[in-house]
C-alpha cells in the first residue's frame, strides 16, 4: 500500500447533474480514504481542457494540479 487512494473519473448522469452529487461522492470518498489511511487522493481528469465542469467540480472540493499526463499509444501488428 502506498498511501494513496485514487478516484477514476467520476461522472454523474446528464439527468442528476447540477444537484451536488458528484461533489458529496467525492467528499464522502475523501473521508473514507481518511479512515482507511490513505494520506492523499488522486482524481484522474483525462482530457481536462475538454471537460471544464469536471475541472471545476475537483478543484472545488480541493484538488489541485499534480501532473498532466500524456496518453501513449502503440499500433499492433496482427501475426
Amino acid at each position: 500500500m502506498n498511501g494513496t487512494a485514487e478516484f477514476e473519473p467520476v461522472g454523474t448522469h446528464p439527468d442528476y447533474r447540477r444537484l451536488g452529487l458528484g461533489r458529496a461522492m467525492l467528499l464522502h470518498g475523501c473521508i473514507w480514504r481518511a479512515a482507511a489511511g490513505a494520506g492523499h487522493v488522486t482524481v484522474a481528469c483525462l482530457g481536462a481542457p475538454g471537460h471544464p465542469q469536471a475541472r471545476r467540480l475537483y478543484y472545488g472540493v480541493g484538488f489541485r494540479e499534480l501532473t498532466r499526463d500524456a496518453p501513449l499509444i502503440k499500433a499492433t501488428t496482427s501475426g
